[in-house]
Order: C-alpha cells, then structure tokens, then sequence
C-alpha cells in the first residue's frame, strides 16, 4: 500500500505537522465512503496538482488541500502555518478570486471528519429520494 501522507512530503510548511487522527485515518487500508468527498490521496497526482494550484491561486495563504467535494471546485485545506499539530480545517472554494475563497472553518480534522460523514449520510439519503 502506498503511504498516503508521504504523497505531502514535498508540499509542508516548515514546522507543520499532520494531525495523528488524519494520520491514522489514511492508514487505513481501505477508506470509507464519505461520497461526495473524496481524498487527494487517492491518486498522487491529484496532491500534486491541488497542492500546486493552490500555492499558485492564493500565495499569501499557506493551505494544504487534501479533500474535494466531487465534481465541484469546493476542497478542504489544513492551516499549513499551524504547527500545533491540530490545525483548523478551511472550506475553500477554489479558483475563485484570493479574499472570496474562503468557506469558512472546522477546528479541526476530527470535527471536519464527523460533518464530511453527516453530509455524506445526507446526500445518499436524497440521491435514493430522487430514485424512488
């Protein structure tokens, strides 16, 4: 299995940590579905692009993107200038201009996790609606 935080090594801001829980959640062999959010890194070469892209779009920001909400420019970013090793979780809608991004924010990968499975539950929920 490849070591899916080590896809971030070359994107970190000196001092930042990943927090242990989203650590242990990516060690995991299989993910679970939180369909419509979906993990970068699932594929390397989507970290390497949203890492990019983002760097590029909002400079003056030290994000690290590791979530998007499917088939939307919507992503969620860990606070890369954070070094407790706890860092908030930043709704981000990405492409849009720098100083409208931003979506708001979870303190936290734990409490980001606990609403990604709450709107997970909820969009399977109206997609078997809409197919009854």
């Amino acid at each position: 299995m490849i070591n899916r935080v080590m896809m971030y090594q070359n994107f970190l801001y000196s001092g930042f940590s990943f927090p242990d829980s989203f650590v242990k959640y990516l060690s995991q062999m299989e993910l679970e579905d939180i369909e419509p959010w979906w993990f970068f890194c699932c594929a390397s070469n989507y970290v390497d692009f949203w890492c990019e892209k983002v760097r590029d779009i909002y400079p003056e920001r030290r994000l690290i993107p590791f979530a998007n909400w499917r088939y939307s420019d919507d992503i969620v970013c860990f606070d890369g200038a954070d070094i407790s090793g706890n860092p908030k979780v930043y709704y981000v809608h990405a492409f849009a201009s720098a100083g409208w991004e931003d979506r708001g924010y979870t303190d936290n990968f734990d409490e980001w996790l606990k609403m990604a499975r709450l709107e997970s539950a909820h969009h399977k929920a109206e997609l078997e609606e809409n197919q009854e």
